[in-house]
């Protein structure tokens, strides 16, 4: 019966913050447009919930900057979003185990996605920076 365990356990991905050989788990954090599986682009790939929020705030802030032509009811959501971060964020990474199967927010055709995963450890010279 261990094999079955030991193979379960190597095929999940490590906890955020902890690591499994040059892979460090951590927070996705990441756009992706509807019907398109080609067309994702990460904001965060954060290791820390601080670092979490302070990639997500800078990311909203700037939106809402870039696109002032946003219909009010959006404008709206994403300010709620933007102000509600903690809260929104916690609840939806609660959900399923971290690996919720809705997005974090729908903007027109994109989609907001927060999940954990994994991602690789930054290496220098064979040491590695995190």
């Amino acid at each position: 019966m261990w094999p079955f365990s030991l193979l379960k356990k190597l095929s999940q991905d490590p906890a955020v913050g902890q690591t499994r050989g040059d892979y460090i788990g951590c927070y996705l954090l990441g756009t992706h447009t509807s019907g398109r599986d080609d067309d994702i682009s990460y904001i965060s790939l954060a290791t820390t919930l601080e670092q979490l929020q302070k990639d997500a705030l800078q990311y909203l802030q700037e939106f809402l900057q870039q696109h002032p032509e946003l219909a009010t009811a959006e404008r709206l959501a994403v300010q709620d979003l933007l102000e509600n971060w903690s809260a929104r964020a916690d609840a939806h990474l609660a959900l399923a185990g971290g690996k919720p199967s809705k997005p974090l927010a729908v903007q027109g055709g994109s989609e907001l996605f927060l999940r954990t995963g994994m991602r690789a450890r930054k290496k220098e010279k064979g040491v590695y920076l995190e």
